[in-house]
């Protein structure tokens, strides 16, 4: 199916001038880079590597915000044989203990990484007591940009289709990271696959936003798109969350044909277009916005085609995609230029290995799913039992997969592998799912995986964090992804174990909040307190019973009074004093985002349920006002308004 063999192959040394990847990282802060141009730039970087004493097979972390810095280091592994390992930055403690843990499981490793980056790194392990294995990767670490690129262009190799091109490693936080191996062939048969589904054509030109860490934004939205000859544009994705409704602007300035987006993406942009709508927009030439990444609403695309089809955005544009890292990528992918299509089904009767049953639209408790299209030509999938018997249609069951583009397993991990892939070359997915008139459709995963905002979060890490806080203990704590009948998508809800009066479990919410926010990022939506915390016979947590329970609304008494009692403790804050100019100015930007809350200048943002994705709007806002003066990871070290403010101060001053 692929006209390559490798991915070296796609950067062939006569490949095309006029087709083109552009970097934007801002509004007038574009650069643009010809694939001609990219493979001589990733020989230069390759040969300073090679120069260094870095060689075929070993492997090299790249650990890197900058997306030009980043494709060019990606390609000169691949060209040298070195195999990349794509890991998402961060500032906060996960992502550095994750970077410390995959790090310590490569063979033969480097760490490309910037000197900001290196200094933050430097600053966590001393304040861990971690010197000691970050001494050693320390001095593994290569500056990118101190390289010599200037030098002998590096010798490139000729790998063969079996050998790992990259290692994908899950976009969430885990205590034992599991790297996926991609092979030359999975990859280069995959974003065929893709390309040829999505009906990829030289004449498109794509605009992602999607992180180069991420399997959609590297191999969705750069690799399949390199194969297929289409020129292309990546926007930074902190770009994105702050300046969300540059996102269509640019779409339209580019005539763009394709773009892509997960879930919360389409709700970020809403939520921002229905505070400002932007003018003069033309979306007529775009043919396809792929979605995926996450589970998929049907109100949130609708929403967001009719929002936007009085500026010419066609309602067949809406893509609805699945897919996985360990499937390289894609899956399956529906029609083009089909509207969405769903089907309601009765979740009394969702069990696996059971017929479903349609709902009539709106009745009771039916909750809609998104058809995901027919498997892409190539890729096998059956929806089995618990003992791998194939299941016949609309009857619900594990989903697995088959084909070239499905990983041989994990990296150093034969036993996970051997539990997920079968001798005959089936993989478990993890994934609950049917077959609907040919047409995939997933209800939800077998095992405990959280999905927020697009990034894999495992309960496990989020139960180890939350026991850092004065008053949960171990194996009284439980870390689910819950949907509520409001919400559009999923959203983290913490278990502990309460048998006390509520007002008590005030102060510890506050605290459990503030520690996984500063920690992981990630929204605490629901602190739950239950009297107890369900355990299978040989004492694993039940998670799934919780999440169920909180979804059928067992807990919605409790939760209704602790949300007035936090609402008493958080507007009875006293204000001390009225707090400086620049306090009050803050005061006032927050309040239009913050509706529902008294602000004082001892105000802590991390303790008001804000997520991210609203934090990232009060950045922008506070910028507007006090321009390069803060950094969305300055909310975090500095989240009372009074701290903020005194930190601007000293900034402008």
């Amino acid at each position: 199916m692929s006209r390559f063999e490798t991915l070296n192959e796609m950067l062939a040394a006569d490949v095309r001038e006029d087709r083109h990847i552009t970097f934007i990282d801002g509004e007038r802060d574009q650069r643009t880079l010809s694939f001609r141009r990219l493979r001589q730039r990733a020989l230069g970087a390759l040969g300073a590597l090679q120069r260094r004493g870095i060689s075929r097979g070993d492997t090299m972390i790249l650990y890197l915000g900058d997306n030009e810095r980043f494709i060019e280091m990606f390609w000169a592994c691949l060209l040298g044989g070195i195999v990349p390992v794509p890991l998402a930055p961060g500032s906060n403690d996960e992502h550095w203990r994750k970077l410390l843990r995959v790090f310590a499981q490569l063979d033969r490793a480097s760490v490309c990484i910037d000197a900001p980056a290196l200094e933050r790194f430097d600053a966590f392990v001393t304040a861990q007591g971690l010197s000691a294995e970050g001494a050693v990767l320390r001095a593994r670490a290569v500056m990118v940009g101190g390289l010599d690129i200037a030098g002998e262009p590096g010798e490139p190799v000729q790998p063969d289709p079996s050998d790992i091109a990259f290692i994908q490693y899950s976009s969430g936080s885990t205590g034992d990271p599991k790297g996926v191996m991609l092979t030359h062939r999975n990859l280069t048969i995959n974003t065929a696959q893709l390309a040829a589904g999505a009906g990829y054509t030289e004449r498109d030109s794509v605009l992602s936003w999607m992180p180069l860490s991420h399997d959609m934004g590297l191999i969705g939205f750069h690799l399949t798109l390199l194969s297929a000859g289409a020129s292309h544009a990546i926007m930074r994705t902190e770009l994105f969350a702050r300046r969300p409704l540059l996102w269509l602007e640019l779409a339209s300035q580019r005539r763009s044909t394709v773009l892509c987006s997960p879930n919360f993406g389409f709700q970020h942009y809403l939520r921002q277009y229905a505070i400002k709508s932007p003018q003069g927009l033309d979306l007529s030439s775009i043919r396809m916005i792929m979605n995926g990444a996450e589970p998929i609403s049907a109100d949130v695309c609708r929403r967001f085609v009719s929002t936007m089809a009085p500026h010419g955005l066609k309602p067949h544009t809406m893509f609805t995609v699945y897919g996985l890292a360990e499937a390289t990528l894609a899956v399956s992918v529906p029609r083009l230029e089909v509207p969405i299509e769903t089907v309601r089904l009765d979740p009394a009767r969702l069990h696996a290995g059971e017929p479903v049953l349609e709902a009539v639209a709106h009745s009771g408790r039916s909750v809609e799913f998104v058809k995901l299209g027919p498997p892409l030509p190539g890729v096998e999938l059956r929806i089995a039992d618990e003992s791998g018997a194939v299941l016949r249609e609309r009857v619900l069951g594990h989903v697995h997969i088959r084909g070239d583009n499905v990983t041989q397993g994990y990296y150093k991990n034969a036993k996970r592998t051997a539990e997920l892939r079968s001798a005959d070359g089936w993989f478990d997915t993890g994934d609950l799912g049917l077959l609907w008139d040919g047409q995939l459709i997933i209800t939800g995963r077998a095992k405990d995986l959280i999905i927020v905002n697009g990034q894999n979060h495992y309960p496990h890490d989020l139960e180890r964090i939350a026991q850092q806080t004065v008053g949960i203990e171990a194996n009284r704590v439980a870390a689910a992804g819950v949907r509520s009948p409001t919400d559009d998508t999923e959203s983290l809800a913490v278990f502990v174990l309460h048998r006390g009066a509520l007002a008590e479990f005030v102060p510890l919410v506050l605290e459990l909040r503030r520690t996984i926010a500063q920690q992981t990022g990630l929204e605490a939506t629901h602190v739950v307190p239950v009297r107890n915390i369900p355990k299978t016979s040989s004492g694993k947590l039940q998670r799934y019973a919780l999440a169920e329970a909180f979804e059928r609304g067992e807990f919605d008494g409790p939760l209704a009074e602790l949300a007035e009692l936090l609402g008493v403790n958080l507007d009875t804050q006293s204000d001390g004093q009225d707090g400086t100019p620049t306090t009050r100015r803050l005061q006032d930007i927050c309040a239009a985002f913050i509706l529902d809350r008294k602000l004082t200048p001892q105000t802590n943002l991390l303790e008001i349920n804000l997520n991210s994705l609203n934090l990232a709007r009060i950045h922008e806002a506070i910028d507007r006002e006090y321009p390069q003066r803060i950094e969305v990871t300055d909310l975090f070290e500095y989240p009372t308004l009074e701290r903020l403010a005194d930190f601007l101060d000293a900034a402008g001053a």
